[in-house]
């Protein structure tokens, strides 16, 4: 049968629900039996005490078998020596002993030891005995093996609904999943039940969201990175092919040619180390190019460093730096570091028009650092996602400011690397992203 798949969920539920009955009429049974146990042996000595007595009264009338055929069960009346007198059955129950028939007269529960049957004395003053056996007819066990499998036939049927409507979001669960392994990213769960299946398929659904944003995300990174390439490359071309027609120019030419050079470098940097820190996090690893090599390091060297090649890059920009003098070093990566204000430097020069202020403090325990830019700025939904990877947030401009959406996620990344914060803020057009380094040294 189809709709009883083999170790499917319908089976289990099924079998289940069987179980369940019989562990319920199981449990019943027992709890019965205990808490009716003392009441159910008085109420058969009740009973045998009053068959006694009637049946005493019906052999005293008519002194032959025939008074005992219209009990159900066996019945044997006994003379007062213990000699079978008449019997409801051809297969007389067994004979009491002399101590039987003593404990019988006295008044006590008697049972035959021969037979199991209850024995008591007639109360009608003829000193016979009377024993009850067992009933004359055995059970119908076809009717009582009808019975159970008509309960577990319905209980069978009756968990079906259940047992579909636990099948049916899982089914459409996988067949969703095998939607999306296909390469279908806009493929949903359609379950909005308030249950535990409805919670699965939000997770589902976000799950699908994230990788489908991701998917996406990589694809424009892709798209991006061709066209950083493609626009050094191209300059580059144009100079060569210049210092070909007039030599004496060549040697003017070659800043130009090292400005190209250094932002094919940047980008390459950029991207390596991008996959760098996703081998990290799905391996749990540190690469080789992302561990810490902590040592002393000035922070106004290595700012102005990053403020120095920035205005190489882009000499019509202008850059300010204000920082104290006598500000102590701190332990971390150098190279790591100027990374980091490498990229942000750049970032802020592609979203601004107006100069670029680097700020230094001393706080007790830290060294601030801010960047600044007056330009499109950043809305306040977007400041915390500006550090995920390939997120932009001026995707209309993306073509005229370049960029893959990485830089912001690698400063964050060494951020991390050296137990430093960094964050962002914008109102009015000005954009400030601080770095909050700790003197203390920053472990591996």
């Amino acid at each position: 049968m189809k709709w009883l798949p083999r170790r499917g969920v319908l089976f289990r539920v099924i079998l289940n629900g069987i179980i369940s009955l019989i562990i319920a009429a199981g449990g019943f049974l027992g709890l019965g039996t205990l808490l009716l146990g003392s009441q159910a042996k008085q109420m058969e000595r009740t009973m045998n005490t009053w068959v006694a007595t009637v049946a005493c009264e019906a052999y005293a009338k008519t002194p032959s078998s025939s008074a005992l055929d219209a009990y159900p069960f066996r019945v044997t009346v006994y003379s007062p020596t213990g000699e079978p007198l008449a019997s409801s059955s051809r297969d007389p129950l067994g004979l009491p002993t002399s101590d039987e028939l003593a404990r019988a007269k006295a008044g006590v529960p008697t049972m035959l030891s021969s037979s199991g049957d209850a024995l008591s004395a007639c109360t009608d003053g003829s000193g016979r005995y009377l024993a009850a056996g067992r009933p004359l007819q055995k059970p119908a066990l076809g009717g009582l093996v009808f019975s159970v499998a008509v309960i577990v036939l319905v209980v069978a049927i009756g968990s079906i609904p259940l047992a579909r409507s636990l099948v049916k979001p899982l089914r459409e669960l996988v067949a969703t999943a095998a939607q999306l392994g296909e390469g279908d990213l806009t493929a949903r769960a359609r379950h909005r039940g308030g249950d535990e299946f409805g919670d699965l398929a939000i997770a589902f659904n976000t799950m699908a969201g994230k990788l489908e944003a991701r998917l996406l995300a990589e694809k424009e990174m892709l798209a991006n990175i061709s066209h950083e390439l493609r626009t050094p490359l191209a300059r580059v071309r144009v100079v060569l092919e210049m210092a070909k027609e007039d030599p004496a120019r060549a040697a003017s030419l070659l800043s130009e040619i090292s400005r190209d050079l250094m932002e094919l470098e940047r980008l390459t940097e950029d991207v390596l180390a991008t996959v760098r820190l996703d081998y990290e996090r799905a391996d749990n690893r540190a690469p080789t190019g992302l561990r810490l090599r902590s040592a002393e390091v000035d922070l106004n060297g290595v700012l102005l460093e990053a403020i120095t090649r920035a205005v190489e890059a882009h000499p019509e920009r202008e850059f300010v730096f204000d920082a104290p003098q006598g500000l102590p070093s701190l332990l971390g990566d150098p190279a790591l570091l100027r990374r980091l204000f490498d990229n942000l430097l750049d970032n802020a020069q592609k979203y601004s028009t107006g100069p670029i202020v680097v700020r230094v403090r001393g706080e007790a325990d830290a060294l601030v650092v801010d960047v600044e830019d007056n330009g499109i700025g950043i809305e306040r939904s977007d400041l915390e996602r500006v550090f995920e990877p390939f997120f932009r947030t001026d995707r209309s401009r993306q073509r005229l400011t370049g960029g893959t959406g990485l830089g912001l996620a690698l400063c964050r990344r060494i951020a991390e690397l050296h137990h430093a914060s960094i964050v962002a803020e914008s109102g009015a057009g000005k954009t400030t992203v601080t770095v909050r380094l700790s003197r203390s040294d920053a472990s591996h």
